[in-house]
């Protein structure tokens, strides 16, 4: 029965694998620094079927692969780290059992999240106000026309900040409400949230140790939130059909 279940793991693994780096590969719509793309429903859905160290891999090096294969080879290793981990957070956070794990874990998610917009939404402002000349060179613009990318972002990231805090809320009621914290429901898209959140964290901090200035990154996130938004709809209308054939969920056999 156990080695039933891992050649079959390791089957879905490859699976994923190549399904992850064909999505991120085929469609490509062009970013600050990068490009953004649908791999992150793949991602989702490996996490799904495989569970959270098995889904990692397959993110992971799917993802590295798209970024080697591409003009964005520089960010191979960075983006192996990035949804290696995007991956994991969200399969340890439908791997819990109980309403209480998935409430501390909601508590989890609002610090860090609304703590990194703030962060980034006051760096944005103070650099607009003093060195606005300084962020226009290094991104290669114009002060005026970066001065309007800021405020657009800035709305971006306030409106980001609002949608996020009422998901959760709505899904803090959604689990208390079930009975039930498995299978596609409340946790899920909790964990989506998550790992989405660790996506642009991840990127944001990558960016920042590649380029030396903690602001121009700033303006790949609402696009990085674009992806991963995308990646949670796909996820969603997927999901529920696939879960009924993968002999596999979460890790584990069908029972």
């Amino acid at each position: 029965m156990n080695m039933n279940k891992n050649i079959k793991k390791i089957v879905l693994t490859g699976l994923m694998t190549a399904l992850v780096f064909l999505a991120t590969s085929i469609i490509k719509i062009p970013s600050t620094h990068g490009y953004i793309h649908f791999g992150d429903g793949f991602i989702f859905l490996s996490v799904l079927i495989l569970g959270p160290f098995y889904g990692a891999f397959a993110s992971g090096v799917g993802s590295m692969l798209a970024d080697l294969f591409s003009q964005f080879a520089q960010w191979a290793l960075p983006t192996l780290i990035v949804k290696s981990l995007m991956a994991l957070a969200m399969g340890l956070i439908i791997r819990q059992q109980t309403k209480k794990q998935a409430f501390i874990s909601i508590g989890s998610v609002i610090v860090i999240w609304a703590s990194f917009f703030i962060m980034i939404k006051n760096a944005l402002s103070r650099t607009v106000r003093f060195s606005i000349d300084n962020l226009a060179g290094t991104m290669e613009e114009s002060a005026e026309n970066v001065t309007k990318m800021a405020s657009d972002v800035q709305l971006i990231l306030t409106v980001a900040i609002i949608v996020f805090l009422v998901l959760v809320f709505v899904l803090s009621y959604w689990i208390k409400k079930k009975h039930s914290t498995t299978g596609f429901g409340p946790v899920t898209i909790l964990g989506m949230l998550s790992g989405g959140a660790c996506m642009v964290i991840g990127y944001y901090i990558t960016e920042y140790v590649l380029y030396g200035n903690p602001v121009s990154p700033v303006f790949s996130v609402p696009m990085n939130l674009v992806q991963f938004i995308t990646g949670i709809v796909i996820t969603s209308l997927v999901a529920p059909t696939l879960l009924k054939v993968s002999p596999i969920i979460n890790g584990e056999l069908r029972r």
